[in-house]
């Protein structure tokens, strides 16, 4: 991208690779399965559901191709100072405000707590910590303990 579009601006030419690499890999996994269920010669959901193995899978090249894919993002991404210190806070904030709720009878929405009747009370706030969005869950925690949490490896 960078040598086809050198101005072009940063974000186009990423969401351009990416937009290439996804309809790469979902393309050879479609034409890969299908190859595999004509030479399956299955030709009802029941007959492939019986088969020894399974049909949905990547080329050769295809799983090569992802398996560099994965390497690159644990590498580059998920592995990153910058991400694994904002994971370690939103866990931080995680576990402050379940063990928040936990102790806190009416410290949740009403339809939540009504729950807590016939349901042991951790696994309610499990289920309402587990339906929050990201920047719900630190808005939450904000209103509740003034700030974001330490990352994890700090608060041990």
């Amino acid at each position: 991208m960078e040598r086809e579009h050198p101005e072009a601006r940063t974000k186009l030419k990423f969401n351009e690779v990416l937009r290439q690499i996804v309809d790469f890999l979902v393309s050879d996994l479609i034409s890969n399965t299908q190859r595999h269920v004509e030479q399956s010669g299955a030709n009802t959901a029941k007959a492939i559901r019986h088969l020894p193995t399974r049909l949905v899978g990547f080329s050769d090249h295809g799983r090569a191709q992802n398996a560099l894919l994965k390497k690159f993002l644990f590498t580059h991404v998920y592995n990153h100072p910058l991400i694994t210190e904002d994971c370690d806070r939103s866990v931080g904030c995680l576990e402050e405000l379940f063990r928040h709720f936990v102790v806190r009878p009416q410290s949740m929405p009403e339809s939540y707590e009504e729950m807590t009747v016939a349901t042991p009370r951790h696994v309610v706030v499990c289920d309402y910590i587990a339906g929050m969005t990201d920047q719900f869950l630190l808005r939450q925690h904000q209103e509740r303990f003034g700030s974001a949490a330490a990352p994890r490896a700090s608060m041990q």
